[in-house]
């Protein structure tokens, strides 16, 4: 499955579901789809989305040193770096007072 997030002033966002469910859920809203967050409620959920983040283990972060290409393709992305376009995406909405809505 795949979620795309909307938002009127920011480009549509495609994520993985269990990537998008995830981050909706650290964003303290119920995560199914489609779902939606109202302008006023924006500020909170990127708040929240940045506090959980910030309590993720860092050894996510740390990338090993790949030894041949066959280890390149077994790095994960972390949770924290797949969530960078959603929070720009949240930072805008909150600024321009936009809802952001996920499908």
């Amino acid at each position: 499955m795949l979620v795309t997030f909307h938002s009127k002033d920011y480009y549509p966002i495609t994520m993985f579901g269990d990537v998008a469910l995830q981050l909706i859920e650290k964003m303290g809203v119920t995560p199914k789809v489609p779902g939606a967050v109202y302008a006023e409620d924006v500020p909170q959920a990127l708040w929240q989305l940045q506090q959980a983040l910030e309590d993720l283990p860092l050894a996510d972060e740390v990338e090993p040193l790949l030894s041949t290409q066959a280890d390149a393709l077994d790095t994960s992305i972390s949770l924290r770096k797949r969530a960078v376009p959603l929070l720009e995406m949240l930072k805008g909405a909150a600024k321009a007072g936009h809802n952001i809505s996920w499908d």
